[in-house]
């Protein structure tokens, strides 16, 4: 467990009084900036400030939405070519699809109604890992875990939290929803973890423990960890994290990619000059001293 760590979440911008609050802070925090795509406008400071705020240290994750399909192909397209571009400039990247989300609603459902749930779905897989950093169990994830992880392979994030006394359904169903990506169990590598109410016995979390195997038989387990939930009863609360999931859209090929290279040698200079090097000759140098070092972050 680390209550130390504090989790950070923007949506849709990021202004600059946030980034610069947020670059003060540790850096083994996590920040997950949430984005609903369709907006050209919205795309090139963003990409600036988010790369800024990666480059800091902190552990970024991006929540995307692709729009509903009745706002028609041009904020569709568009969406696309973002969902790539967010997706270099983060850590790592979670996605959901409106049209799922609109396919677990009534046809009745009001706005505001509708709204408040596609809330709850976005903030699932920030509340996923926030309890699984913060709970005390036999075998913790932390911080170190999900970093190495999500920054271990290419493609998309796949998060999860499914909970009961009893799973009678097979899991892919329990764990599937029309909003999130159907190839979950495809993923390279997973992270489960499983938190036990105090009367369930060794045979159930056994059997539990073979299902989540035989369904991801395709991924390496990166970490099993487990805990208690000091509460009476059989309940079992398993969240998953999985990487290398497949990207929901073929890539554009005339996507504007991001030119880091260009954020990060304006950074750079201006950092130099504002601690005090006004010397060309050692400003160059101090400069080809850092160019090494960017070169094997990135």
């Amino acid at each position: 467990m680390d209550n130390s760590i504090i989790i950070y979440e923007i949506k849709q911008e990021l202004n600059n009084n946030d980034l610069e609050y947020l670059l003060k802070m540790d850096k083994e925090n996590i920040c997950f900036f949430r984005f609903v795509g369709g907006n050209p406008s919205e795309t090139d400071e963003l990409l600036r400030n988010l790369y800024r705020l990666k480059e800091s240290g902190i552990i970024l994750f991006v929540i995307f939405r692709f729009p509903f399909r009745f706002e028609g192909k041009s904020r569709m397209e568009t969406s696309i070519h973002q969902y790539y571009q967010l997706k270099e400039a983060a850590d790592g990247i979670i996605y959901f699809y409106s049209e799922g989300m609109m396919d677990m609603l009534d046809k009745h459902t009001s706005i505001r109604k509708a709204n408040q749930l596609f809330e709850q779905y976005e903030q699932a897989p920030i509340q996923a890992v926030r309890e699984m950093l913060h709970q005390t169990g036999e075998i913790n994830i932390d911080v170190h875990d999900i970093k190495t992880f999500i920054r271990n392979k290419q493609g998309a994030l796949f998060v999860r939290t499914i909970e009961g006394e009893s799973f009678d359904q097979p899991l892919k169903y329990l764990i599937s929803a029309p909003y999130l990506p159907a190839d979950f169990a495809e993923g390279n590598q997973i992270i489960i973890n499983i938190g036990y109410g105090q009367d369930v016995d060794m045979e159930a979390f056994r059997q539990i423990n073979l299902r989540l195997n035989d369904l991801f038989h395709k991924a390496e387990i990166f970490k099993l960890g487990s805990y208690l939930i000091n509460e009476q009863g059989s309940k079992l609360k398993i969240t998953l994290i999985a990487n290398g999931i497949s990207d929901p859209y073929t890539k554009p090929e005339n996507i504007k990619t991001v030119p880091f290279y260009k954020y990060w040698v304006m950074e750079t200079w201006d950092k130099l000059t504002r601690t005090g090097v006004t010397n060309e000759n050692k400003l160059l140098s101090s400069f080809q001293k850092k160019t090494p070092q960017y070169i094997s972050k990135r």
